[in-house]
């Protein structure tokens, strides 16, 4: 993969598409959606797009791709067995370019989730396909997902965040979301959420980010987690009064319910808090999380069904 990243039709203004939404009194609400195969991923971006909802799209990565392991979708793919997530790094940027091709827009925007501390190639490959929003951090994405040394992933996170400014110099602005306020991917004590999002979010913005979300994940108590995103507010109103910014809540991290009542509840808590925080986007858990990857319909109808909870 080179170290520059080739032109690609560059729509889809993740930040001022939330911040329209928010403008006009709705939640967004976003899946954690990724599939190995084109074809499926595509539908799935276009099932999501069409929900009855105000949403953004997600190509979430898989495994392999977050760990560097090439070789090992290379097996994959040919002998076709299965990939949580969609491998951006390995198919050849026109693959990708067909998935978002009538979908990703102004209207519609993408964002690439992934989980990697060394994540430089995966920047190169969504920049190349046109997208300029995805997430992460050089804490919150090292200490949960792999082995790699802290001090090697602040190093990574800074270069690929250098590559990703340079989408301004083709009309665009990139987004980051800090993934600190879901560190661990787990129950953690708030305050620890708050630090790193905070924290990750100064960190791209003295590296010239601008267009910034910081994330906090429910936990156990409402009128804690409305404490945290509060402070979280606060913090990021004195510290980056000169960036735009939003709140992004993610639905329960920790061992989800595994009836579909329970699930639903505790989906429906969150986008209270969503709503009561004045936060502007929710990340949606489906009733398979406890069981296995969900399929299309089922996060189409957790985001459905968080939609229907917005003002």
């Amino acid at each position: 993969m080179r170290a520059t990243a080739g032109p690609g039709p560059l729509v889809g203004d993740f930040g001022a598409f939330v911040r329209r939404a928010h403008q006009a009194g709705q939640l967004v609400v976003q899946p954690r959606m990724g599939f190995g195969e084109p074809a499926t991923m595509r539908a799935g971006l276009h099932a999501t797009r069409y929900a009855d909802a105000t949403t953004v799209g997600t190509v979430t990565l898989d495994s392999y791709t977050r760990v560097g392991d090439l070789a090992a979708i290379g097996t994959a793919l040919r002998e076709g067995t299965g990939i949580n997530g969609f491998p951006i790094v390995s198919y050849d940027v026109e693959i990708t370019r067909a998935v978002l091709q009538g979908l990703h827009a102004d209207d519609f925007p993408v964002q690439v989730r992934h989980g990697s501390a060394a994540p430089f190639d995966i920047f190169v490959a969504l920049m190349r396909a046109g997208l300029s929003a995805t997430e992460g951090g050089p804490v919150s994405y090292c200490l949960p997902y792999g082995r790699t040394p802290l001090d090697e992933s602040m190093r990574n996170w800074e270069r690929s965040s250098a590559l990703f400014t340079q989408l301004r110099e083709r009309g665009a602005s990139p987004h980051m979301e800090t993934f600190g306020g879901c560190m661990l991917g787990q129950l953690c004590p708030p305050s620890m959420l708050v630090a790193v999002s905070v924290l990750e979010a100064v960190f791209f913005h003295r590296l010239g980010i601008d267009d910034l979300s910081v994330s906090y994940a429910q936990q156990t108590n409402g009128v804690q987690d409305r404490e945290a995103v509060h402070a979280l507010r606060r913090l990021c109103a004195e510290l980056l009064p000169d960036a735009d910014w939003h709140v992004v809540i993610y639905a329960y991290m920790g061992v989800y319910p595994r009836t579909p009542e329970g699930c639903y509840r505790l989906l429906g808590q969150a986008a209270e808090l969503a709503v009561t925080t004045g936060s502007e986007r929710l990340i949606v858990k489906t009733v398979a999380e406890s069981q296995r990857i969900p399929t299309i319909t089922e996060n189409v109808a957790a985001l459905e069904y968080a939609g229907r909870r917005s003002p």
